[in-house]
């Protein structure tokens, strides 16, 4: 479940992130945080949770892939209005909180570039209604990792202001994502029967 929370707002991401040049002042913050989790000035904020919005930006563009793939290889319209949706939304998401980790100096994670990769071959080799199903249940399962950890940052009073705010917007999307790609999915069962 963790794995998509991660996921989700963190889109066409980790590759297109690049660490600003420079901030003089990012080092001897980082230093001065030490033990007590604020930045040097003062305890305006805690330091920002760099290794959690690359996971966001990871699972982002994870969504934004698979979603492009419904648009190809679903054969349920819902389902790849569903996929468009994906995009469009992640898309968005993925552009704010990169914007986030470009002004704290977060650098995309280039290690991680690949992950998703396993997810996108396995539905790849799928068409029609089998395609629909195991996008759907995906779905299902990555927003409902998505939704246990926008839930967490958001409601951390000790997060830091931006990430915070980013999670709080984001999680009554993901919400949304979610009851929308299980009801496509009981849809679909019906019509099974």
């Amino acid at each position: 479940m963790k794995r998509f929370g991660q996921t989700m707002l963190a889109l066409v991401a980790a590759a297109s992130i690049s660490a600003c040049a420079g901030d003089n002042n990012s080092k001897a913050d980082d230093a001065a945080a030490g033990a007590t989790g604020t930045t040097g000035t003062a305890g305006t904020s805690t330091d920002i949770d760099r290794s959690w919005i690359n996971d966001q930006l990871v699972d982002g563009d994870k969504e934004v892939r698979l979603g492009r793939l419904a648009q190809e290889r679903a054969s349920n319209a819902d389902v790849r209005a569903f996929g468009a949706m994906m995009v469009e939304k992640h898309t968005m998401a993925g552009t704010d909180l990169k914007r986030i980790a470009n002004r704290h100096n977060v650098p995309a994670d280039e290690s991680r570039k690949d992950e998703g990769n396993d997810d996108f071959e396995r539905l790849s080799k799928l068409s029609g209604p089998e395609f629909d199903r195991a996008y759907l249940d995906l779905m299902v399962e990555e927003h409902e990792d998505a939704e246990d950890a926008l839930e967490g940052k958001a409601g951390d009073n000790d997060e830091h202001a931006d990430v915070k705010e980013w999670a709080t917007k984001t999680l009554p999307e993901v919400r949304q994502h979610l009851e929308r790609a299980k009801s496509l999915r009981e849809r679909l069962d019906r019509s099974n029967q």
